[in-house]
């Protein structure tokens, strides 16, 4: 059985992983997740890496048996528990652990959050920003992603470590002169274009960010080669599309243009160190 304990002082059991899996799309996340390690449909272990996929900073535990200790063991080192609790459980030692778990998340919870309010102060100095703020947030509104907090709380759990995970870094080199020849309503409707463009090259569980008015942030997860995710994004970005700038009955066709770059977040150590490359690669050339 899985269970998942935690938000709000609310309780879920679960009997099985997919049910388990189900309720904390339906209900999640939740603070803390206990498993037993024997399940129908899937392991302990298993259950818990689908549940740090989709739940990246709930507290995973594994509750096993003797027989199970070595796997037990090879989930903690492979990162996928906080945790884990030898069966028969002692109800003492398993509030215990749920309490230390809970301690965990909030602790982790305010430590993204300082660093969430970090990034927006550090963002607000980038050279990324434009400088008419008004104008930024009219465009960043008019796309209606989500941005550079929300994109740093995705990747907590993968960088340095998730070699299936790349970070797509793209700005859009014509927007601001698309705004300044043809208008800001123009401008938003070429930044809808560009985000359309960039959303059809997406599969499902991939995620689109927007940092400031013309840089974007995709974060992809694929099981392929790094060489062949890299072909897969270049053919799709190399193709521009063109957009339709209907000025006062004036039309004029203007090309998405976009410099992009592409990095594996499991070469970097930290969420820093990748922004840091994509600067000196991305924003130097334009």
């Amino acid at each position: 059985m899985g269970k998942s304990a935690g938000r709000g002082g609310d309780r879920l059991d679960a009997e099985g992983g997919y049910q388990g899996l189900a309720a904390i799309m339906a209900n999640g996340p939740f603070p803390v997740v206990i498993s037993d390690m024997r399940m129908p449909e899937m392991s302990g272990v298993e259950f818990l890496a689908k549940v740090r996929q989709k739940a990246p900073h709930s507290v995973r535990m594994l509750l096993t048996g003797y027989a199970d200790f070595d796997a037990a063991i090879e989930a903690v080192n492979q990162g996928n528990i906080y945790k884990f609790l030898t069966k028969p459980c002692e109800k003492s030692t398993l509030v215990a652990a749920i309490q230390s778990g809970l301690a965990e998340y909030r602790e982790s919870e305010a430590q993204r959050e300082l660093a969430k309010k970090a990034q927006v102060i550090e963002h607000a100095k980038s050279d990324w920003d434009a400088p008419e703020p008004k104008e930024v947030e009219g465009l960043e509104a008019a796309a209606g992603l989500p941005g550079l907090a929300q994109a740093q709380a995705l990747l907590q759990s993968h960088i340095g470590t998730d070699r299936q995970c790349y970070v797509i870094m793209i700005k859009l080199t014509m927007l601001h002169t698309v705004e300044e020849r043809y208008g800001e309503k123009a401008a938003a409707d070429y930044l809808m274009s560009a985000v359309q463009f960039f959303a059809q090259g997406l599969h499902e569980g991939d995620e689109l960010f927007q940092l400031n008015s013309d840089v974007f942030m995709a974060v992809i997860r694929r099981h392929i080669s790094p060489a062949a995710v890299r072909m897969e994004v270049s053919r799709r970005f190399l193709d521009c599309p063109q957009h339709l700038v209907d000025q006062g009955g004036r039309r004029t066709m203007v090309a998405i243009a976009m410099n992009f770059d592409l990095l594996p977040v499991a070469q970097f150590s930290t969420l820093d160190k990748l922004m840091a490359a994509f600067k000196s690669q991305l924003i130097g050339a334009v």
